[in-house]
């Protein structure tokens, strides 16, 4: 071969070679106003309390597990004075029940409706309506909400076949255990079929074979301590003259499958261990209470294409 078909060969490569990349590429939505996605959450844990003290306790439920699920209705608002790749989303549960011992208890579908802004960075912002959900409804809500909006920050991101990225961040909730943050290691590890799930009558679930390729994001986090386990108290505790010491660790899994044709999450997956020991007494020492916490979840959010419920307001 002579220089310049060489030359013209090594050009044809290159042009080749990006339309491949390009395509490992996971795509942004193309959303509309007025599109509208249905979600099926599902929110499994279990949690074990275990109580050392001298004192005198109030009996407190030393176990608690809780098995919800609930299909969510998403709609793409036209929003205009969004920021640059922002979106504003409507959504409104359509269906809710909460298993328990004694069955499957159907939750009253209201017209509470939550509205919030997608931003390209995956922060979710001006959100309404949340606090106006049963406890079990906002669960169920965040966790969709978490996925959904992970999702689009990859997306935005341009995140390619192979790719590895990590990042910690701050624990937000309530804790008896002072400075405890995430550290968390992503990887888009590789491509492969995948589909929505159909609900019958019923509500039960129906899987078909995969009809489309998703990209699969794996996602491990550690829960990490920063502060002193003889000395962990939060500030809030210390300004009720209070004291705690202690350890928690915790360990996190996540698998995200985003569709390779249209950016739409079609599942995530979720398995969450945690466990925590502490001691709580005031700040001289008195009054001391011990607590062994144990904890695992187990979530799904998934895309529904066939929805046959009952209609709700």
């Amino acid at each position: 071969m002579n220089l310049l078909l060489f030359f013209r060969a090594t050009i044809l490569f290159c042009a080749f070679a990006s339309v491949v990349l390009s395509q490992k590429k996971i795509p942004i939505p193309k959303w509309k106003p007025g599109y509208t996605a249905f979600y099926l959450v599902r929110l499994k844990s279990d949690r074990n309390i275990k109580t050392k003290s001298s004192l005198s306790l109030p009996n407190a439920p030393s176990q608690s597990n809780t098995d919800i699920r609930g299909v969510l209705q998403l709609q793409i608002v036209d929003e205009r004075n969004s920021a640059p790749g922002a979106v504003r989303l409507h959504t409104h549960f359509v269906d809710f029940r909460e298993n328990s011992g004694e069955g499957t208890i159907s939750a009253p579908i209201s017209d509470k409706f939550v509205d919030i802004t997608l931003q390209r960075d995956g922060q979710l912002v001006q959100i309404t309506g949340l606090s106006e959900l049963s406890a079990e409804q906002q669960n169920a809500w965040r966790e969709w909400a978490a996925q959904f909006s992970a999702t689009y920050l990859y997306e935005t991101k341009g995140r390619k076949l192979g790719e590895k990225w990590s990042a910690e961040e701050p624990e937000t909730s309530a804790s008896p255990i002072a400075q405890l943050l995430w550290q968390r290691k992503s990887q888009y590890v590789h491509d492969e079929p995948c589909s929505p799930v159909k609900l019958d009558p019923k509500g039960e679930v129906q899987r078909i074979a995969g009809t489309e390729t998703c990209a699969v994001i794996l996602t491990t986090a550690s829960l990490i301590q920063k502060s002193s386990q003889q000395d962990a108290t939060p500030q809030d505790y210390k300004l009720r003259d209070l004291r705690t010491r202690g350890s928690a660790r915790g360990t996190n899994e996540t698998f995200l499958y985003i569709s390779k044709s249209t950016g739409q999450l079609v599942r995530a997956t979720q398995n969450a261990y945690q466990q925590m020991v502490v001691q709580i007494a005031l700040a001289d020492g008195t009054n001391q209470v011990q607590y062994y916490v144990t904890a695992s979840a187990n979530n799904s959010v998934e895309l529904v294409t066939e929805l046959t419920l009952g209609p709700h307001p």
